[in-house]
């Protein structure tokens, strides 16, 4: 009996601790779930608060990464540009080149007499830019005194100074030059001579015209080959107007000359000729009144070149 009372004692007490611990659990459970209510709520708006801050700190991230890529790429961008328009720039010179050697190319073809030294334009005096012009070609290159300069299109001027590797050349713009001259028109023929104008430097007379003289607007004026320099037959210029002189019996011819002198870049140095002379007398002029012969380069009034 004792020992049937001791298992009933046991059991009772086994039951009670298996109670007594359901309830802890329960009560355990319950006390949890409101410390963690009261923890979320108390949380919650820190966590919102750093959850937008975390967003903001990434997309600004993201951004600044974005803007450094753009302005890379922008930089990129930009040099590319660039060097395009430089490669622009020098296939447009390239061509311009191109075009002005090939008509220059044509000219010694359909000149087979002459014997020529291409040059470079590399300076202008200031103070005479429509005088005189520096080659890049000069006595190593066969280049002499008194050799003519010409492009595909007509007559540039003469060489009057020779360096070792340059050389000094003057237009025919230049007041103190004289080229002798005649109207290419067959039913023509007037011969004269061509000379610059310091008042209209860029518009060239050509002087000692008979008032009666058969030469009209738009004839055509080339070398009459006098005078030892020139060959004949290089164009100068167009007649663009016919003045007669006051108080005279002597008219004038106003030319636009064949050379564009305000875009010379490359000529021709004639170095040889083997085309006889018309010749052996120069077209000289009528002496006119209180003229002296100038200590410039160029020859004296009134003698053609």
């Amino acid at each position: 009996m004792r020992f049937i009372h001791k298992k009933t004692v046991i059991l009772v007490v086994a039951v009670l601790t298996v109670f007594l611990l359901a309830g802890t659990i329960a009560k355990g459970k319950y006390q949890f779930a409101v410390m963690e209510q009261v923890v979320i709520t108390l949380l919650t708006p820190v966590e919102y608060v750093l959850m937008k801050v975390g967003y903001g700190v990434r997309q600004t991230g993201s951004f600044t990464g974005q803007l450094m890529t753009v302005y890379r790429d922008n930089q990129t961008l930009k040099a590319e540009i660039e060097n395009l328009r430089q490669n622009s720039i020098n296939i447009t010179e390239i061509q311009a080149e191109n075009t002005r050697l090939r008509a220059m190319l044509d000219y010694k073809n359909r000149a087979p007499q002459f014997d020529f030294v291409t040059a470079q334009v590399i300076a202008r005096d200031p103070g005479t830019w429509t005088s005189i012009i520096m080659i890049n070609r000069g006595a190593a290159d066969g280049i002499a005194k008194d050799m003519p300069v010409v492009t595909a299109q007509g007559l540039v001027g003469s060489v009057i100074s020779v360096y070792s590797n340059a050389a000094k050349v003057q237009l025919i713009l230049d007041p103190r030059s004289a080229v002798g001259c005649l109207v290419q028109r067959p039913e023509s023929r007037v011969a004269g001579i061509v000379e610059g104008k310091s008042a209209s430097p860029l518009s060239p007379h050509m002087i000692n015209i008979a008032r009666d003289a058969d030469i009209i607007k738009s004839d055509k004026v080339i070398t009459s080959g006098f005078g030892g320099i020139y060959p004949k037959g290089v164009l100068v210029g167009e007649v663009v107007d016919i003045i007669n002189d006051e108080g005279g019996l002597l008219k004038y011819a106003v030319l636009k000359p064949a050379v564009d002198f305000d875009r010379l870049e490359e000529v021709l140095v004639i170095v040889r000729s083997r085309e006889p002379a018309p010749g052996p007398q120069p077209v000289t002029a009528p002496a006119i009144p209180g003229s002296q012969t100038s200590g410039q380069p160029g020859p004296a009034k009134g003698t053609a070149q």
